[in-house]
């Protein structure tokens, strides 16, 4: 199987619109499900998981420090992801999910430091967030 995952991936970002990054946000339980099912896909459930809550703090606007093409990309491995019916129909035992790893793969690996950048973000958000809710229980 010859697979060029930029390429898969360039073509769903391509005309991505708010609206389609908005629709992949619902379908992270689906995405869970799929990672469940073939078990070699577990090992991506963190990035997977911390692409969802980065477009979902990017669409809401509390964090805009990400590149548009940077968003596009993982979304577009997310619909790759998603999608039954791409390079190799994820019906097909094993085979199915391989290039859906592939695509996975290569989008968070060009898109590491942004996933490090986001993962650092949000963890200082919540030290704030919890420092804040300690002195509001304090002053109770």
């Amino acid at each position: 199987m010859n697979i060029n995952a930029e390429e898969e991936i360039n073509k769903r970002a391509q005309n991505m619109t708010r609206d389609d990054i908005a629709d992949v946000l619902g379908r992270e339980e689906e995405a869970k499900r799929l990672a469940d099912k073939a078990g070699f896909i577990k090992q991506y459930w963190e990035d997977i998981k911390t692409t969802f809550a980065l477009v979902r703090d990017w669409i809401g606007g509390s964090y805009k420090t990400v590149p548009t093409t940077t968003i596009c990309s993982l979304v577009g491995a997310l619909v790759y992801f998603l999608s039954p019916i791409d390079l190799v129909p994820d019906w097909l035992p094993l085979a199915g999910f391989l290039d859906d790893a592939a695509v996975l793969a290569f989008a968070f690996r060009i898109s590491a430091a942004d996933l490090v950048a986001y993962r650092q973000w949000r963890r200082a958000a919540q030290s704030t967030s919890d420092a804040a809710k300690g002195d509001a229980t304090e002053e109770d």
